[in-house]
């Protein structure tokens, strides 16, 4: 004979669940169904056996529709959960434990040099390039290579969100460095990537102020 399967236990806390779902659901279905055979009786539509095995079905459709709603909500429950926490298929991002605990001391140069020793032996690791960007930006007045580590996660990233940390670090360094030509660049390819989201139509909205900007500060044209 083959080793028994242990049963599943059911903590306590989708116990609760159930009870929630059936106390609420499971009456107001078991009306639902009743009232509808009456209806669908008085009407002549369906016969009087057929109201009564409406009305015996009413229980099992209650209790079908019972489990139905407690396994829809336990899942999405647990979806978000993974969401939120790093679980499923979104990996967390990596720490970086020796570069954390310089920077909040202040080292900030002693942090950056932690980091890109670790880019020249893990080249791949994208997140090291975004938070090497931020520091040497925020910290070090290091623009240019700033630029650089924004750029060259772009173009060698498929993921959606380092892309999108990518386009938000240039278009936060343009401004901060006051290069409108390439801040208006990277607005325009913000807007048209992540067009009819909040974030695009705010890169849309003030692209078109620029624009503005840049009309009402014309010198005036002379007359010939």
């Amino acid at each position: 004979m083959g080793e028994a399967k242990a049963p599943r236990t059911v903590d306590a806390a989708e116990r609760a669940q159930l009870i929630r779902v059936a106390v609420y659901f499971g009456p107001p279905c078991l009306i639902m169904v009743n009232a509808l055979a009456f209806f669908l009786h008085e009407k002549g539509m369906i016969s009087g056996g057929a109201q009564a095995v409406l009305a015996v079905l009413s229980v099992p459709i209650a209790i079908a529709g019972v489990v139905a709603i407690h396994v829809g909500t336990s899942r999405s429950a647990a979806g978000f959960a993974h969401v939120v926490s790093g679980a499923g298929n979104i990996p967390p991002p990596p720490s970086y434990p020796r570069q954390e605990v310089l920077i909040t001391r202040g080292q900030y140069a002693e942090a950056a040099e932690y980091f890109r020793d670790h880019i020249r032996i893990a080249p791949e690791d994208l997140e090291a390039r975004l938070r090497l960007a931020d520091l040497v930006e925020r910290h070090l007045g290091g623009y240019e290579e700033a630029e650089r580590l924004y750029l060259e996660v772009r173009q060698l990233t498929q993921d959606a969100r380092e892309q999108f940390r990518a386009h938000n670090g240039l278009i936060d360094l343009y401004t901060k460095t006051g290069r409108t030509d390439r801040l208006k660049v990277e607005l325009a390819r913000f807007a048209d990537r992540y067009r009819r989201s909040p974030q695009g139509e705010e890169a849309a909205r003030r692209l078109r102020d620029l624009k503005a900007e840049d009309t009402t500060s014309a010198p005036p044209r002379s007359p010939r």
